[in-house]
Order: C-alpha cells, then structure tokens, then sequence
C-alpha cells in the first residue's frame, strides 16, 4: 500500500505539472449543475461483508442492496451468458426534463460465455452494432468474446498490456489506475469519441461489468446530467448481480477528481479533452424529453472529430456504414489526433490486486 500511495502522489503530481497551462474549464451544461455542487464530507469507511450467492444471508443482503440503491432488474438484460448487461437508457437528467435513449447505451461484463440466442438478442432487440471491450489483451485472449451479428469490436484497455485486476478491486486501484493511469486516460478519451458516431448501439464491457465499465458510465451519466446519487446507485447495483464494488471506491474516485480540478466537467474537459462542444453533442445523441414526445436534446452544433491544437479542422465523420462479423479482438491505439494533447502518465506500476480489501481509507457520503 505504501509503494502504491509513493507511486500515486509522483502521477498526479506529475498531472498537475502537465496541466498547469491548461486553466481553461469548460461551462457547466444546465443538466449537469446539480451534482456539482454538492459538497462530498467524510465519515468513517463502513464495514461491508458480501455474502455470497445462495447463502443463508444473502437474501437478506440483497433486499438491503435493492432499498438503498435501486433494483438492478430495471436496467438488467436477462442473458444466459452474462450477469451483469444492463441498458442505461431510462435515466432522467437531475433536473428531471431529459432521460437516456433505450438501446443505445449497453454496459455488460464480457461476453465471452454468450449463446446464439443472447447474440441474436443483442443484435435484434437491442440493435447492438458496436462493442467496446475494455480489457487487457491477455483477458481478452483468456476469454475471447462471442460475435454479435452485425457489430463491429474495437479494443480500449484501460489498463494497458501490465495491469492484472483478477476481477478485483479497491480504493487505490480507482484513485491511480482509473483516474490519472495513461491508458485510462487515452482510453476514455477514445471511447467518448466513439459515442459520437455510432448511429445505434453500443456495448461496452470489462471482465466484470462493474470496475473499468462502471467509471466509463460514470463519464456518460455525468455528461449527460444525472446527478450524483443517481450515478453511485447504479454503480453499486452491481453488487446485486454476483459482484462486489464498495460505496468508498466510487466516492474516493470522487473526491481525488473533485480535490484536483473541482468539478467532473472540468476533468472530462481538461484531462480526458472531451469539449464542451462534444459533451454537448453527446446529450444531443443520446437525451430525449420526459414529457412522452422523446424530443431530441437540442444541439447547437453536429458531432465532430476531435481537433488537436494546431492542426486544420477535420472534415465531420461520415456516418460508418453497415459492420461486418468481427474478428478475433486486437486491441486499438487511439489515433494521433483523437490523443489528449496534455500527455498523462505512460509509466504505471503493474496493478495486481489479488484479494478484496475492505478499505481503512476514510469513505464519503453523497
């Protein structure tokens, strides 16, 4: 732990340098004001003990999961090879006048256990036509995932070729690896853009569903303008679906991000280099009304390709035709100019997490 805390304070020091001429902090969107600016305070890290499936104390547990965050059965895609696939699309914006498309946004643990009848369910029901996978190129050589008809399958590791999570996961892995590591960086950064273009459904997936896909749908839920709370129940719904995430790790995610650039929008936009303008358009996409007419969250201006310092604007994206059957999954680079020009941390120490550790750092409360 002591090693992990050294090499942490070197990295973000090291971001603080990098970012020290990048003051300029993106507007706050109206649907995204309310999670902001409520303050995050201390209080004692709780004890949690999961039991697990089927135990006598598990009914019991899980009833206590559903009362306080919410019944993951609302979002949950019953799948044979899966556990933890759940479809976004409902969440309201914290000011109530806006709610995620459905079947456009699909969070899952990895789909390598998928039957053809979860694909063809994918393909057809939920018009998946891109996956995202966030693993590492041995876990993804470990367990391949199953094509979805007509989707294509791009590789994003989040924690590039070293880190090893064995589906774990705790208040240090959060604050270096998810936060501030180079390859979460770039990799978040690629994965917001992607958004940008896909005319139907994307599933994105880690191992689990619960550590690497849940900060990434904490980046969506928050530039979309759901407020805090919301964005943690959903969070820790995980833990009704076999696995296990602790209210302190998504809180001392907060309070890292909040302690160095004061709001989330000011992370997503100085570090991650998703603009004002493309956060906007990412509501445009995938926001529509709560008053039964679904109309589209007005957009100033059409999605773009992001623009690195410098260089001529990019033509826009043509919409990207129909994809063919994937094949075996290789992992993707970014593209020279999708890149966040403030270079995050390339050197990280290998992230291997052997055991849960229930966290002696001090937790906070929404």
């Amino acid at each position: 732990m002591q090693r992990a805390t050294i090499v942490k304070s070197l990295s973000l020091a090291w971001v603080a340098l990098s970012l020290g001429g990048l003051g300029t902090s993106s507007a706050l969107a109206a649907t995204t004001a309310t999670p902001e600016t409520a303050p995050i305070t201390q209080t004692a890290a709780p004890t949690t003990t999961q039991p697990k499936p089927g135990s006598p104390e598990y009914p019991a547990y899980l009833a206590d999961q559903v009362a306080q965050y919410g019944d993951v059965k609302d979002t949950l895609i019953p799948l044979e090879g899966t556990k933890n696939t759940r479809d976004i699309g409902g969440y309201k914006t914290a000011d109530g006048k806006w709610q995620i498309r459905q079947n456009r946004l699909l969070r899952s643990d990895n789909l390598s256990a998928l039957t053809p009848s979860d694909a063809n369910k994918l393909a057809k029901d939920h018009h998946v036509t891109s996956i995202v996978d966030f693993r590492t190129p041995g876990q993804q050589d470990k367990q391949p995932d199953k094509a979805i008809p007509g989707a294509s399958l791009t590789s994003i590791s989040i924690l590039g070729n070293l880190a090893d999570t064995n589906g774990k996961g705790d208040g240090e892995f959060y604050n270096w690896q998810l936060e501030f590591g180079y390859h979460a960086v770039t990799g978040y950064h690629q994965f917001l853009n992607m958004l940008l273009t896909n005319p139907n459904a994307t599933l994105y997936h880690c191992s689990s569903g619960k550590d690497r896909t849940g900060i990434g749908t904490v980046l969506i839920m928050t530039i979309l303008g759901m407020d805090r709370k919301t964005i943690v129940n959903d969070f820790l719904q995980s833990n009704q679906t076999g696995r296990h995430v602790e209210r302190a790790w998504i809180m001392e995610y907060y309070r890292e991000i909040f302690a160095r650039y004061g709001t989330m929008d000011k992370y997503i936009n100085d570090l991650l280099k998703f603009t004002p303008a493309q956060q906007d358009q990412l509501r445009a996409k995938y926001l529509v009304s709560t008053d039964g007419k679904n109309t589209p969250y007005p957009a100033a201006t059409q999605p773009s390709a992001p623009q690195v310092p410098g260089t001529p604007a990019p033509a826009p994206a043509p919409e990207p035709a129909k994809p063919t059957q994937p094949n075996k999954p290789t992992p993707n680079k970014p593209a020279q100019n999708s890149k966040p020009t403030a270079k995050p941390h390339k050197k990280q120490p290998k992230a291997k997490i052997v055991s849960m550790k229930k966290s002696t750092r001090n937790s906070t409360t929404v």
